[in-house]
């Protein structure tokens, strides 16, 4: 298995996110690393989405494609800092450039200011 130093946008990882607070994702879980190959080169954190297999509606998901192993939706709006080190423990494959625009695009909505 390749190292989390060579990690790039779009892996798809397994993570440990507990512990946790209240309602965020909680356990061993796959997540989408959003944070592009030059970010990790200066810092040990990435910063992942979390994957669900709850596929009720909600405005922030992203479907994960059908021809992936990992089956579920991505919480674009529970990004979370994990350490690299400490944190990811296994590649699951990578999502396509699409489902990587598509989860940007939700990204830029939740956090840009309204007006």
């Amino acid at each position: 298995m390749p190292s989390s130093d060579d990690l790039d946008a779009g892996d798809l990882v397994w993570v440990e996110l507990d512990p946790v607070r209240g309602t965020e994702q909680s356990g061993r879980r796959p997540a989408v690393v959003i944070t592009p190959a030059a970010y990790h080169k200066v810092s040990r954190l990435a910063l992942v989405c979390p994957i669900t297999s709850n596929a009720g509606p909600w405005p922030f998901k992203v479907m994960l494609p059908d021809d992936l192993k990992i089956k579920g939706a991505i919480l674009v709006d529970q990004v979370r800092a994990v350490d690299r080190s400490g944190r990811i423990f296994g590649r699951a494959g990578r999502v396509p450039a699409e489902t990587l625009e598509k989860m940007r695009s939700i990204l830029v909505a939740v956090i840009q200011p309204e007006g």
